[in-house]
């Protein structure tokens, strides 16, 4: 069968020969090889060079994409932002401003390494903080547009917080001293650790989130932080009695505003807030209204505090350190100024017409005269007036206790009488009302959940007058036994090395004892009073007594090292007791503070 032809009028197209597609290709090669030996048409071939860690390669091209893309996607990821926050402002202000501190957390974290933190500013605001924390009212605020209200205190926290966190983050040495002052008391820093993981996880469940993170960081700011900062100055010689002394002496203004108040029977600058300084309306007529107990006529002082039950607080627990500046190793001047404080400490008290005050002063009291006799008699057991005060304190407090209850006017100096009946009352209702919802949520309900959870209304005054039932309501019954259990672990320590060390010529660590009386005033009075005012100065007593008993440690461990490199003295038979035995060797004044260790010599001379 024969093929069949194209069609007319197209022609058909020869067959190229191999010879010929040889030729072509052999053309190509040799025209490619003429025009790359061209010095203008060479291509230099890039060798790909490695960077050591840590420098990278800036211009590979995902950065270069980057750098395009990065400002294209956080302009409209700003705008977005912008535009929700302005939609939901002021209800949900807390939750927006949450992504911003994360990222400053971040930048603070990414700061390089330096040789020098900012330290000496942060102890500057650490003291004026505790200045604001008594000079002036809390409740006054600096109300700018857009802004959340910027308190005194807040003025002097936030920038102390921040310059703390950059220490941390650009100073190894803050880091390691700082590691140093967590591990002084075997434990401690896993309470504060649970109190802090409390606070945080509580938010989750809280009803309001919002006011739980505010509750929540200013809890971080004014207590742990604070805490934490006055471990690490307190390390200094010399920085705890310059802070206790300010504390001391803000009492001379207070006292004096007290009195003009009781003159006038009202807050001194009631009537003459300036227009920037902005109030809350209903707390602004309780505390600038006159307030006097119906059942007695008196005018209760309050002077910068929202209540007299927080003037009372403050100026009671000034009580221990007052008697300490009386009876401690200074100079005469100081010796005065502690002895003519304590009664008229006890008359503030009574100006505010409080039962907390009186309450903590006699606890203060109480308690250091026992540990005063205690230390005396530590020094010297040959001391007649600290043996009476030792031996003789089981019937002193007895006496003390039935006078109490057996006379009349003291009985209702300190519990009260008729006109206190339905006080009493009312807080024996909020603790069988709250113990049962603590019970049943171990967490609690969140941060700033405690009057919703008691059963007030929405638009009811909330006012719990105990605090351990605030806390519980809020943190659950975990938090209230890490709270309590801080300060009975601090007190017992303080009083475990203010003994020990009663012989050192370190005047400071003395101070330990007025502190652990004035913490343990402030356990009691949290029984009756619900507000959170003086917290920070409780806490910087926290920090003050980790880093005085830290200094203790050392002057033990300083002790054993120099015992260890020198041989034990052979008292003479005229420099021992009459009652101690000729081969009896002298008592290690360190001997029963730390745990006895293989390589350490026990019971060695200190001279």
């Amino acid at each position: 069968m024969s093929k069949p032809r194209p069609p007319a009028g197209r022609r058909r197209l020869p067959k190229l020969r191999l010879p010929l597609m040889i030729a072509v290709r052999a053309f190509l090669v040799l025209a490619w090889e003429i025009l790359a030996s061209i010095p203008i048409l060479q291509r230099k071939k890039r060798v790909k060079q490695r960077v050591m860690k840590p420098y990278v390669q800036l211009d590979s091209w995902p950065r270069k994409i980057a750098l395009v893309l990065t400002p294209i996607g956080l302009g409209f990821f700003c705008l977005v932002y912008g535009f929700f926050f302005a939609l939901t402002a002021p209800y949900l202000i807390v939750v927006f401003a949450a992504p911003i501190a994360i990222l400053m957390l971040l930048s603070i974290w990414a700061l390089p390494e330096q040789t020098h933190a900012p330290t000496k500013t942060m102890e500057f605001l650490l003291g004026a903080l505790l200045m604001s924390l008594v000079l002036w009212p809390n409740y006054l605020a600096l109300a700018l547009p857009g802004l959340p209200w910027i308190t005194a205190i807040r003025l002097a926290g936030v920038p102390m917080a921040m310059l703390f966190l950059v220490s941390l983050s650009i100073s190894r040495t803050f880091r390691g001293e700082m590691k140093a002052v967590a591990l002084t008391i075997p434990g401690f820093w896993m309470w504060f650790a649970v109190f802090v993981a409390i606070q945080l996880i509580t938010i989750g469940i809280a009803k309001s989130p919002g006011a739980a993170i505010q509750k929540g960081v200013i809890q971080q700011v004014n207590w742990v932080i604070v805490a934490a900062i006055a471990a690490w100055v307190c390390r200094i010689p010399g920085r705890a009695e310059r802070y206790i002394i300010l504390i001391m002496f803000t009492a001379i203004p207070m006292l004096t505003l007290q009195l003009l108040e009781l003159a006038v029977h009202h807050v001194l600058w009631a009537g003459y807030v300036p227009s920037f300084l902005k109030i809350d309306d209903a707390i602004g007529m309780n505390i600038f209204a006159s307030q006097v107990r119906s059942a007695t006529g008196l005018y209760r002082t309050k002077v910068t505090f929202t209540t007299a039950l927080g003037m009372a607080e403050y100026i009671s627990l000034l009580t221990p350190f007052a008697i300490h500046f009386a009876l401690g190793r200074y100079r005469m001047p100081l010796r005065v100024f502690g002895f003519v404080m304590v009664p008229v400490i006890f008359l503030s008290v009574r100006l505010t017409d409080a039962r907390l005050g009186v309450i903590a002063f006699l606890i203060s009291v109480m308690l250091y005269m026992l540990f005063w006799g205690m230390m005396r008699f530590r020094r010297n057991r040959r001391d007649l007036l600290a043996a009476t005060i030792v031996y003789a304190y089981p019937a002193v407090f007895s006496a003390a206790g039935l006078l109490v209850m057996a006379v009349k006017p003291v009985k209702e100096l300190v519990f009260g009488g008729g006109a206190a009946a339905a006080s009493n009352a009312a807080r024996n209702t909020q603790i069988h009302m709250a113990i049962p919802k603590m019970l049943l949520y171990p967490l609690g309900h969140g941060g700033g959940g405690a009057g919703q959870a008691m059963g007030y209304g929405a638009g009811e005054f909330i006012a719990i007058d105990n605090y351990y039932l605030v806390f519980g309501l809020d943190y659950g019954m975990i938090g209230v036994i890490t709270f309590i259990g801080i300060f009975l672990l601090i007190i017992a320590w303080s009083v475990r090395s203010a003994l020990v060390a009663g012989n050192s010529r370190d005047r400071e660590l003395s101070l330990m004892i007025p502190a652990a009386c004035s913490m343990s005033a402030f356990l009691v009075i949290k029984l009756v009073y619900g507000q959170a005012d003086y917290h920070s100065f409780l806490f910087m007593l926290v920090g003050m007594c980790v880093a005085l008993i830290g200094r203790v440690r050392d002057e033990a461990q300083a002790f054993v090292d120099r015992t260890t490199a020198a041989p034990a003295k052979v008292l003479r038979s005229s420099e021992r007791d009459d009652d101690e035995p000729e081969d009896a060797e002298p008592e290690d004044p360190y001997d029963t503070y730390w745990p006895p260790r293989p390589d350490r010599p026990r019971r060695l001379n200190p001279a």
